[in-house]
């Protein structure tokens, strides 16, 4: 069985890390989430295992992050699709969301707030700082001191959590209702 260390991935990308933000940037556009893309490329590298060997690091490490690219793009083209279509429906139709709407979405509120308190505190100051606050890696990194596999290893954590808890207490309200 093949698994590329975390080591090797490390190496791997910094030894071409100016190279793929280029290659990123000509993608999408942005710097910030040409470096958020290079980090979740770290990551599915060091998740990959194989029957064989990688006879070309380079060229699968420029498939992962250009198959990382394709799938941001695509994401990032169906929320402006949902949000072209919701402004069409809002233009038509009444905003105001029915009263258990409210109810059940405030509950999953409280629910969340619940499954993020749960995290050890420096987990829980990653994950608010990037899905709340909406920083990237490299901001997060420069203001925590902390280094980007970190970061990453860190919200892995923290979504991981954050899905079981919700599914929990899901469950568990049914059961109580």
């Amino acid at each position: 069985m093949f698994k590329f260390s975390p080591d090797f991935a490390t190496d791997l990308i910094e030894q071409h890390r100016d190279e793929l933000l280029g290659f990123l940037l000509n993608r999408v556009h942005c710097p910030e989430t040409a470096a958020d893309i290079l980090q979740d490329a770290f990551f599915r590298l060091t998740q990959f295992e194989s029957e064989s060997r990688i006879n070309n690091p380079r060229a699968f490490l420029y498939k992962v992050a250009g198959n990382l690219a394709i799938d941001h793009l695509r994401k990032s083209n169906r929320e402006q699709a949902r949000y072209a279509a919701e402004e069409e429906l809002n233009d038509h139709a009444d905003a105001a969301p029915s009263m258990e709407r409210q109810l059940y979405s405030q509950q999953q509120l409280v629910h969340l707030k619940q499954a993020i308190s749960e995290l050890p505190p420096r987990c829980r100051e990653v994950f608010v700082l990037h899905k709340f606050k909406h920083y990237p890696y490299s901001r997060i990194m420069r203001e925590l001191g902390i280094a980007e596999n970190t970061v990453l290893k860190h919200i892995v954590k923290a979504m991981e959590h954050c899905r079981r808890r919700m599914r929990e207490l899901e469950a568990d309200n049914r059961h109580d209702a």
